[in-house]
């Protein structure tokens, strides 16, 4: 690999320093540098260059500098030019941007040597059918779909349909649909269960359901799922890996499959997903 484009969340303290000292290591190695007009105006090596032109100039992967929340927005920028993204944590949790800074110079001599892994990552496709008739599509979310109660301070009831098949009612302040790889975020803070990457499968969780007996459901990758609003006070939302807020009304309904397209993450060459589990969760400790 000789291109790489970088982006960076520059509300991290240490941003302009961890792309200094990248960028400066990646022209060491050789590295073609392409980085937006603010992260290139720090290092006079690198091309100033849209994050939605990185491929028309040749870029073969994206280094992303920041936390989960900047790999899943560079994940939205980049989707329709299908280049990897390797994460370098600068940020806090780090499931997502799993290479600590004491690895950045092995990261990067990786994708100079063409020794690292690329993970397939499922992503959800979202449509949103209104009661008028009409519909709206969102971008694919990698980590997951939030149907929630938006600014009201009351439940909403929902109805859950799998494969166009009843399977619940509940009064609730929302539900969530997880990826495996979104299935650490929003959804393991409602107890949801984790799911390893390469799982073929999808999470279901009711965010605070007003009874006892609602649990986490796992189901096939494969199935469609529909959320349909049985009552609403005011608009709730609908969101995708907390890009955008699309308004949700009763007797609308949402539509989740997976997509088509997966996303590309690259992972260091021997990485292994419960070793970052261990470490972020504390597995293992007294």
């Amino acid at each position: 690999m000789k291109t790489i484009g970088v982006v960076a969340n520059f509300e991290k303290e240490r941003a302009a320093d961890s792309i200094r000292h990248v960028s400066s290591m990646a022209s060491g190695m050789g590295f073609e540098v392409f980085a937006e007009e603010r992260a290139a105006a720090l290092c006079p090596s690198e091309r100033v260059c849209q994050v939605s032109e990185f491929s028309k100039n040749g870029v073969e992967a994206v280094v992303v500098l920041g936390g989960d929340g900047t790999m899943l927005d560079a994940a939205h920028k980049v989707a329709r030019q299908k280049l990897p993204l390797m994460g370098l944590n600068i940020g806090s949790l780090g499931y997502l941007t799993s290479v600590e800074e004491h690895r950045f110079a092995e990261a990067l001599q990786q994708l100079r040597e063409n020794r690292y892994d690329v993970s397939l990552r499922s992503a959800l496709a979202v449509k949103i059918d209104h009661l008028d008739g009409s519909e709206v599509l969102l971008s694919d979310a990698l980590n997951d779909i939030v149907v929630s109660r938006g600014a009201s301070g009351r439940a909403v009831v929902l109805e859950l349909l799998l494969d166009d098949k009843p399977v619940t009612q509940v009064l609730c302040d929302g539900i969530i649909v997880a990826t495996p790889t979104g299935s650490t975020a929003y959804s393991l803070a409602t107890g949801g269960p984790i799911l390893l990457p390469d799982t073929p499968a999808l999470v279901i969780s009711m965010i605070c359901p007003h009874t006892l007996t609602s649990r986490p459901l796992v189901i096939r990758d494969t199935i469609k799922i529909t959320i349909h609003a049985l009552a609403c006070e005011v608009p709730m939302i609908v969101s995708q890996d907390g890009q955008e807020d699309e308004p949700f009304f009763k007797g609308d309904s949402v539509v989740v499959r997976r997509s088509a397209e997966d996303i590309p993450l690259i992972e260091l060459h021997g990485y292994n997903p419960c070793d970052v589990l261990r470490r972020k969760l504390g597995w293992g400790g007294r």
